[in-house]
């Protein structure tokens, strides 16, 4: 087997460990971790930091992985999460290529609109179909943006290190 397999074995098992790390936070621990009934949205943040870090192929799989698992977490979406997170990973990673840095800044403002994008999705059609108000739903998700900003730090440093270690490889 050569080294380039390799790699990129590695590479598919350390991005599918760390969906599955993931996945199982964002299903089972933090939906008892709710503040004012909110709990973060952590599977977004990596889709952003793997589209950012390596690019667009990378970031538009891993971000239909995690959109498919997200539609699983969420029992209220069919196929939201799937197509959402599969469009960030990869505009993600074409924008990290020819418009952005790959610095804190951007990654904190790509991850700041994508939760708003998610928000507004998942808004829709309670402000449409339902009429909820709308002011509740902006409070609501407002808290659970900077809920998950809360995690963004932390993301950034673990997904720079590994995109760091992906290029040199």
């Amino acid at each position: 087997m050569s080294d380039s397999t390799k790699n990129l074995i590695l590479r598919i098992a350390v991005h599918g460990a760390t969906l599955f790390v993931l996945y199982a936070l964002q299903a089972m621990v933090f939906p008892h971790l709710r503040i004012w009934n909110v709990a973060p949205l952590i599977l977004p943040l990596a889709v952003v930091s793997v589209g950012l870090f390596e690019g667009p192929t990378w970031g538009g799989w891993f971000g239909l992985a995690a959109g498919i698992l997200s539609d699983a977490a969420f029992s209220d979406t069919t196929v939201m999460f799937t197509v959402t997170l599969a469009a960030v990973g990869l505009l993600m990673g074409l924008a990290s290529e020819y418009l952005l840095s790959r610095g804190f800044p951007s990654y904190l403002v790509c991850s700041t609109l994508t939760l708003m994008l998610i928000a507004f999705f998942q808004m829709f059609g309670l402000l449409v179909f339902q009429r909820e108000n709308p002011i509740v739903l902006l409070q609501v998700a407002g808290l659970q943006i900077a809920y998950s900003l809360l995690f963004a730090l932390p993301f950034y440093y673990v997904a720079r290190s590994l995109g760091r270690r992906v290029r040199t490889v």
